[in-house]
């Protein structure tokens, strides 16, 4: 399945919704894409919405964490949103929703 992506200004948050699976697949086009839009975006948040994630691999975390630490040298906060159960059970295994700001709905970013 291929990965597709939506990205819209929400106030003063830069939204990118996610639609497919993030692993090793897709894990270097989904890092490129968020990349680009942390690079190209003035605001100072950027949300990314996972409710259409349905699976997740390492190397999509790794992709994630790498996105996080970009994030944070551009001085932006950078939050997971509407995590499903399996994916967000990944997250608790790993640890890294400690990591993370993770949040229910991207209105809640």
């Amino acid at each position: 399945m291929a990965v597709k992506f939506d990205k819209k200004e929400l106030g003063d948050k830069l939204v990118v919704t996610i639609h497919g699976e993030i692993d090793a697949y897709h894990s270097a086009e989904v890092k490129k894409f968020i990349k680009d839009s942390i690079n190209e975006t003035k605001l100072s948040k950027i949300v990314l919405d996972m409710s259409e994630v349905n699976y997740i691999d390492s190397a999509g975390l790794g992709s994630l964490v790498a996105l996080y630490k970009d994030a944070r040298m551009a001085e932006k906060e950078f939050v997971l949103a509407g995590l499903k159960q399996t994916v967000m059970r990944i997250f608790e295994m790993t640890r890294l929703d400690r990591v993370f700001k993770i949040v229910q709905t991207v209105e809640e970013a």
